[in-house]
């Protein structure tokens, strides 16, 4: 990855835990460009199945707020432009992607972008904590969230945690240590 590689930061929300039979019900990508986000994308989702009720619990989003609300086959097209030739970064990616991945294939794209990981980025340059959770890490780097445990609000936290690494190590060292790997065969889900 160069120093000036586009990169898109993502976040969803989800049915469940598996991307083989969970949904997303809210994604978030912020494209950023030459130090600033150049492009935003956030949405709710008709997951086309009911939220349980520990997801409502978790995110505050009930199934009321996805009803109406366009499928992911309406938004894809839309979806794949903000994160077209851009390192696709999450926190904890293999989960972000995974499901993308899934819901991708479901409208016969395939969908293997350069994967970077902000857990791995914060226990490469935080490697005496314990935690790399983003509760943990927004804590640690004063990170301000207005809404955690959405999509818009956790894909800024992670663009907020990009810049404060840039600022304490510079552009080249975070962009080393950030490493993406695109997905192997091997290790997809589907």
């Amino acid at each position: 990855m160069g120093e000036s590689d586009p990169l898109v930061f993502v976040d969803i929300e989800t049915t469940g835990a598996s991307a083989r039979h969970g949904r997303v019900l809210e994604v978030a990508a912020l494209r950023y460009e030459r130090g600033q986000v150049s492009q935003q994308f956030a949405t709710l989702l008709d997951p086309e199945e009911y939220v349980p009720s520990f997801i409502t619990r978790l995110t505050g989003i009930e199934q009321q707020d996805v009803a109406g609300k366009p499928k992911f086959r309406e938004i894809a097209d839309e979806l794949l432009a903000v994160m077209s030739g851009a390192v696709f970064i999450a926190h904890n990616v293999w989960f972000d992607y995974r499901f993308l991945e899934h819901e991708f294939a479901r409208v016969g794209v395939d969908f293997t972008p350069p994967l970077g990981c902000t857990v791995q980025l914060s226990r490469r340059f935080n490697p005496e904590h314990r935690s790399h959770r983003l509760d943990a890490v927004i804590e640690r780097h004063g990170i301000y969230i207005e809404d955690r445990h959405r999509a818009l609000g956790d894909a800024q936290a992670l663009v907020e945690l990009y810049e404060k690494l840039v600022g304490q190590h510079g552009e080249a060292l975070v962009s080393d240590k950030l490493s993406p790997r695109r997905p192997l065969a091997h290790q997809r889900s589907i």
